[in-house]
């Protein structure tokens, strides 16, 4: 589902489509048993360290978003928190 207007940009015209109604469905490549799968593994420590994030709060977005682009940051995603 997409809500809302945005500009045209090239590629896909998400604005027509949404003046349009029209109908369209994405998927991934993977299944739900995939993903419950997944999800145990991570809850029950199966995958070891996920160090691949850190947290911050979220007043410090604008920092947080900084440091990933000029490469200060080890982890490759942040996690802001409200």
């Amino acid at each position: 589902a997409h809500v809302g207007l945005g500009e045209d940009t090239g590629g896909l015209d998400i604005r027509r489509m949404t003046l349009q109604e029209v109908t369209f469905v994405g998927t991934y490549a993977y299944t739900a048993q995939d993903f419950r799968d997944a999800a145990a593994a991570i809850f029950e420590g199966k995958l070891g360290p996920l160090d691949w994030f850190e947290r911050r709060p979220l007043a410090d977005g604008l920092g947080a978003f900084r440091d990933l682009r000029a490469g200060k940051v080890p982890a490759p995603k942040i996690i802001l928190v409200p």
